[in-house]
């Protein structure tokens, strides 16, 4: 299995709620996984996902599947700025 490529989203809904989600896609040997799971403040994820495991011949079909399913939840969806981060504030 390869190392998770980690990437973290920004999620907003039009009535204000909000949250940051970490999504990672790994290749575990027959396919490429995507998991996503809500961070806390902490900036740490949590222990439970917000979405199944989605699955892709590709890296970048698992990381589509599931941003897709994030998008389907939330009005906007954008990748976090760096400097967003928790440990940087």
């Amino acid at each position: 299995m390869t190392s998770p490529s980690r990437e973290i989203f920004l999620a907003r809904k039009g009535r204000g709620e909000q949250g940051r989600f970490v999504l990672e896609v790994f290749h575990d040997g027959e396919r490429w996984t995507s998991t996503l799971a809500r961070m806390n403040d902490a900036g740490e994820a949590q222990a439970a996902t917000i979405a199944p495991r989605f699955y892709g011949l590709t890296a970048e079909q698992a990381r589509r599947r599931m941003l897709t399913a994030l998008e389907n939840e939330f009005d906007e969806v954008v990748p976090a700025d760096p400097g967003d981060a928790p440990s940087s504030r």
